[in-house]
This record gives C-alpha cells, sequence and structure tokens, in this order.
C-alpha cells in the first residue's frame, strides 16, 4: 500500500445504491440509512497495519470534539473487503476500539467488488498467506466523504490529519461548503496538462490500455491517484513489472502515481498505465471522455481517441 500526502481531493461522485452486511447481521442499504447525512465511507480490512486504524483514530478523535448536534449529523461507515477474516464479531469489536458508533459493513467478494466499482475504485486485492508470509489486501485508501446533497465532491487520503478534518467537517456539514473544503488543496495547485490520450482497444474481451502523457509546470511534485472512464467501465492504475532473473513481466495495481515538478508522467506500453474493464465497447476513431485525479492539481478532463493495438507504434511514439 503506498501512502498519500494530506489534502482533500475534489471529486464528483454521487451518492451510490448497494446494500450490505452490517455487524448486527441485517442488511445496510446504503443509499437509504445515510440520505441527508455527511457520510464517511471507506474501505479497508481490520488487520491493516497502518492506513485503516490511523483513519479510524483520527476520525473518531475529531467526532468526539463536535457538539452533539453536529455529531448527529455524521455517519462514518467502515466496509472490509476481507470477508475471509473479518467475521461481523471481528469487524464489531474492532470498530469499537475506535467508536461504537461507527458502522461496519461486509458481503460478499462478488458484492464488495461491486460497491467498490461504483464509487470508481478498483477491487482489492488479497494475497492469501504463505509459509513464510501473512496474508494482506491491498486496497483503496481515501475517505470518501459524501454531503446532504447525496454526492461526494471531496475525499481524503491517507496521511490527512486530524487538524485537516477539524477544519473541513463544519464546511462539509454546511454543504455549501463541500467544494470550498477541496479547495484547500488546489487554490495553489500547479498546472497539469494531460496530451496524446489513447484508450486502446484489445481484439477480444481482456481489459483496454489506456495511455497518455500528463505535463506539471509547477515547481513542486503532484501524483495522479485516479482514472475514471465511466462510460464505458472501471478504470484503474497498473505497473508494468520486469523480472530479469525469470524474464517474466506482470501487472501490478498502484494507488498512485508520481507526476514530477517541471516533468512528466507518461502512461505507455511496458510502463505506467491505465486499465479499463470494459462494460460496454467502444468503437475505433471515438473520443472518450477521461476523468484524472491529481492529489494537488485536483481533477482534469480530457478526450482519448480510442485505437487497436496496430495504432499504438505511432500514436504513442516519443516526441
Amino acid at each position: 500500500m503506498v501512502s498519500s500526502e494530506s489534502g482533500a481531493i475534489d471529486i464528483k461522485i454521487a451518492r451510490p445504491s448497494f446494500t450490505l452486511t452490517d455487524t448486527d447481521g441485517k442488511p445496510f442499504d446504503f443509499r437509504t440509512r445515510t440520505a441527508g447525512k455527511l457520510t464517511f465511507l471507506e474501505f479497508g480490512y481490520t488487520n491493516c497495519p497502518d492506513i485503516c486504524p490511523v483513519h479510524m483514530a483520527n476520525l473518531a478523535a475529531v467526532l468526539r470534539n463536535l457538539s452533539p448536534t453536529e455529531r448527529q449529523q455524521v455517519m462514518v461507515l467502515f466496509v472490509s473487503v476481507d470477508p475471509d477474516r473479518d467475521s461481523l464479531p471481528v469487524l464489531r469489536k474492532w470498530l469499537d476500539a475506535f467508536d461504537r458508533e461507527f458502522i461496519g459493513l461486509t458481503g460478499s467478494r462478488d458484492d464488495l467488488n461491486a460497491v467498490q466499482s461504483a464509487v470508481g475504485f478498483g477491487p482489492a486485492i488479497v494475497q492469501a498467506a504463505t509459509a513464510t508470509t501473512t496474508a494482506s489486501v491491498t486496497h483503496a485508501a481515501p475517505v470518501l466523504v459524501f454531503t446532504a446533497d447525496d454526492t461526494a465532491h471531496v475525499m481524503y487520503p491517507f496521511g490527512t490529519r486530524q487538524t485537516d478534518w477539524a477544519r473541513d467537517i463544519p464546511r462539509l456539514l454546511d454543504r455549501r461548503g463541500a467544494s470550498r473544503a477541496a479547495g484547500s488543496a488546489s487554490a495553489a495547485a500547479p498546472t497539469i496538462a494531460v496530451e496524446r490520450a489513447y484508450i486502446v482497444l484489445p481484439p477480444g474481451d481482456a481489459p483496454a490500455a489506456v495511455y497518455f502523457v500528463a505535463r506539471n509546470s509547477s515547481r513542486r511534485p503532484d501524483s495522479l491517484r485516479t482514472l475514471a472512464i465511466d462510460a464505458f467501465g472501471t478504470a484503474s492504475l497498473h505497473e508494468s513489472v520486469h523480472d530479469h532473473a525469470t524474464n517474466i513481466i506482470s501487472m501490478r495495481a498502484v494507488a498512485a502515481v508520481e507526476v514530477p515538478a517541471r516533468g512528466a508522467l507518461r502512461l505507455a506500453p511496458g510502463e505506467f498505465h491505465g486499465m479499463l474493464a470494459m462494460q460496454r465497447r467502444p468503437a475505433r476513431g471515438d473520443s472518450v471522455p477521461i476523468t484524472l485525479a491529481f492529489a494537488k492539481s485536483g481533477t482534469v478532463t480530457v478526450k482519448a481517441k480510442v485505437i487497436v493495438y496496430a495504432d499504438v507504434d505511432t500514436a504513442t511514439a516519443k516526441r
């Protein structure tokens, strides 16, 4: 898992509709039960060594300082993406260590993957224990915050401090301040220019590849957190890893990719790339909008040209 710098990220995600099982063993309809509330939604697992307990502890500490009226307007939901180990009693006991009002949810792996996809996250990757290692889970780290207008205007990455939560929660409760909470991260944002964006269609049903160049004209480094291609499916970031000893190339999901100061991030074959699990297939020659979320520069939307692998050499050549 990759920790990230603090600072809210400007987004726009509608409050999703899904039902999972709460720690009482009852169905929990997320959209209905959280309607009108300031809702914090985190995905994780109870054996997480750092990200999940830090988020929960910081949130709990800040919420204890709210007035009773404010606290009644806030809900914190933790979705376990490790259902094999996180039984309902285990999940409840873990959450109680932070705040007894925190709500724990879980479900089947298919249901959990669908929920993560609904908010634009890739599915968690569970690595089973071996003779020398314990089981681990790679998952999306940000906390999504849905305001009373049924929209998440902002998400908070790992590294968000209690002072950040304390500053932004009153604004988020006000709803009108939801965008301003993210504004603190992007007011002096570096300029990111995205060019030569392509979606490469595979010959079969495999995921499509996403390539582009993001240029950072600022003196400060930035990082790409997520990419979304909502019209056609779920997108995620990956890195090609070459094991020179075995000459095997594999792909590894990544939580973020750095954009160097006054430099460029290049997503290209054999390097970092986006992966689009297609629910609907675009046509060659189409122009498809891609929304990119950067830690400091906020969101950037560009049009990506749809090509096939025969076009890749010419389209992605360095220049």
